[in-house]
């Protein structure tokens, strides 16, 4: 049963999941494959069938640790996960990063897989907020050095909201082809309606990525502000045709984003990042057009 803190966040204005779905292109119909709404009681982890707690400092890291303590990661009891960047009295940072245990979230040939994530990013300077899906043989690299995998794999950027920007978020891809912006990315950002920080409301950030015709298209509560193609890059760059999983993190004073997040300021500590839904979607008949 959904809960009345989140039925009221959810329904008020029209950028709801389902709103938002509803904008979709009616060339598609949508069946949703994997969700997660994060319903359970206050101070609960995350459910373990469904995701991997990575702890440490994983490839892709910034200056943090990434733990598992409810203080870092838990559910909020109504109906969100907070992930909580914190800074320990000695100046330690930590947060943390969970991933999808499924791997093989692609798009079959001729047909669209649909991401939708309904976020309020946590603020400050350093932060930088993100969610994105790494090819498979990422994971199973075994002894490869992980940029040579990450090479091979390659990165979408469903969104990335920095504490420099905080009215901004950036769609992006990564490949070794793909040089405009660091890191070997190509992509763009857009702003908020009226420029608020991205951190005073939920928002729900959409990933439409196509597959013969091949295609990434990025929205912000159903406004479309980017997509890249094939033609963007080089055949050799195009790596976005191979199964992959998500993965969800805050990552402080990160040298990887598509600009630098800003110094972390210690009177930012803590910020949350609240996740209230992601659901993941296959469109069920070929496109018209």
């Amino acid at each position: 049963m959904t809960s009345p803190a989140r039925e009221a966040l959810t329904t008020e204005g029209d950028t709801t999941v389902e709103a938002v779905a509803a904008l979709m292109d009616p060339a598609f119909a949508w069946r949703t494959i994997w969700q997660d709404r994060f319903e359970g009681p206050a101070g609960s982890p995350v459910d373990a069938d469904t995701w991997i707690v990575v702890e440490g400092q994983p490839f892709g890291a910034g200056v943090e640790h990434h733990t598992s303590d409810p203080e870092n990661i838990a559910l909020d009891g109504e109906g969100r996960l907070r992930i909580t960047a914190t800074r320990d009295a000695d100046g330690t940072y930590r947060a943390a990063w969970i991933e999808t245990r499924r791997e093989d979230f692609v798009p079959r040939p001729g047909g669209a897989l649909r991401i939708d994530a309904r976020v309020r990013t946590a603020a400050g300077p350093g932060l930088d907020c993100a969610m994105w899906a790494w090819g498979t043989q990422l994971r199973h690299r075994g002894d490869e050095d992980p940029v040579q995998a990450w090479y091979r794999a390659g990165e979408i950027d469903l969104f990335e909201a920095l504490g420099s920007e905080p009215d901004s978020v950036w769609g992006a891809l990564h490949s070794p082809e793909c040089h405009q912006i660091p890191s070997l990315g190509i992509g763009r950002k857009t702003t908020t309606d009226g420029g608020r920080p991205l951190s005073e409301d939920f928002h729900t950030f959409t990933v439409l990525w196509r597959r013969d015709p091949d295609s990434v298209t990025w929205l912000l509560d159903g406004r479309e502000f980017l997509t890249l193609t094939p033609e963007d890059t080089t055949p050799k760059g195009w790596l976005f045709h191979q199964p992959t999983y998500l993965c969800l993190a805050i990552i402080i004073d990160s040298p990887g984003g598509p600009v630098l997040p800003g110094t972390p300021d210690p009177e930012s500590f803590p910020s949350s990042l609240l996740i209230e839904e992601i659901t993941v979607s296959e469109s069920v008949e070929e496109p018209t057009a």
